[in-house]
């Protein structure tokens, strides 16, 4: 895996509201909950909806086409919408000044 900076920063991201980034080529899902940012693929696995444009309930993202829910801190699809599969999911590092890397 590598490390790679991503050109946002921790305080451009707003509580609760997912934002679409690309790094290396991936599109990424980040969003900011609790202090603590998440990464996801943004691509939803069942017919490829944009999770960033999702509306998100408490750690779970409802993708706006097929509502399949997707746990933001594991990637983990919820059994209750289980047409969806795994979303690959990212480590995601800050450093002292706010800038963020992600595993990939």
């Amino acid at each position: 895996m590598v490390a790679v900076k991503l050109e946002i920063k921790k305080n451009d991201l707003k509580e609760g509201k997912p934002i679409k980034v690309e790094a290396s080529g991936k599109n990424i899902m980040l969003v900011l909950l609790s202090k603590k940012v998440y990464a996801i693929d943004s691509i939803c696995s069942h017919r490829g909806g944009p999770l960033e444009q999702g509306k998100m309930e408490g750690k779970m993202i409802v993708c706006p086409w097929h509502g399949a829910k997707y746990d933001v801190t594991t990637g983990k699809v919820d059994p209750s919408t289980n047409w969806g599969k795994f979303q690959q999911s990212f480590e995601v590092s800050e450093s002292p000044n706010g800038e963020l890397s992600i595993e990939i």
